[in-house]
């Protein structure tokens, strides 16, 4: 922990790019060669202390800024829990394998777009004979 005061005289506003932090005593994390920032997260002391983690979400706030949204130990677990069972009902559903998800997702998907496009042609021929 530092003041704010000598945290911005060593290291500048670019502690701030995940966000500005509240308060007059800031928690620095530096990453050397790599980031410092300003952080008012949840830490530990070892990284053997955290567990799984599992990445949720990004989102980019600004230019050259991305934030990362992920949860560790129980949570990640219980995640990750959760996308096993979806992809086994999916498999169960399809009555395929898991190492045949994302080919058969993409013949799906392909076959409904060829699908939407004879739709098209059928309904403006059907408009056209109408017309007639």
């Amino acid at each position: 922990m530092m003041s704010k005061t000598d945290a911005e005289k060593e290291y500048g506003f670019s502690l701030y790019q995940g966000g500005i932090v509240p308060g007059n005593e800031l928690r620095i994390v530096n990453i050397e060669g790599v980031d410092t920032e300003a952080c008012c997260g949840t830490h530990c002391d070892n990284t053997s202390e955290v567990g799984w983690i599992k990445m949720v979400n990004s989102r980019r706030i600004s230019d050259g800024i991305v934030r990362l949204y992920y949860v560790a130990n129980e949570k990640a677990m219980e995640i990750m829990n959760k996308e096993t069972t979806l992809l086994q009902d999916v498999c169960k559903l399809w009555n395929i394998d898991q190492t045949q998800v994302y080919s058969t997702a993409k013949r799906f998907f392909n076959e409904y777009k060829k699908l939407g496009t004879t739709v098209r042609k059928q309904d403006s021929q059907i408009l056209d004979l109408q017309i007639k």
